[in-house]
């Protein structure tokens, strides 16, 4: 199952600045034809102010059925 998305609020740990982004819990490739950039936009928050990424906790699982936490598919 896929996850709707939802608008949550981060407190950049590097410059204290509150934001909002988008956010998806998990996203399924074999129901949902997510492409990379989609899935890392997902996954992570930048701080408007100072640039700094955050990887959120989302549940991905590849279209073979193997899952991770993270934007970083592909990874070993």
């Amino acid at each position: 199952m896929t996850s709707p998305p939802r608008e949550i609020s981060i407190k950049c740990p590097k410059c204290a600045t509150t934001y909002k982004t988008w956010w998806r819990a998990s996203m399924n490739l074999s129901l949902d034809d997510f492409d990379d950039d989609y899935i890392e936009k997902m996954s992570t928050g930048t701080c408007p102010e100072c640039g700094f990424k955050v990887r959120l906790e989302t549940l991905v699982v590849d279209h073979d059925g193997r899952w991770q936490m993270g934007a970083e598919l592909g990874a070993p």
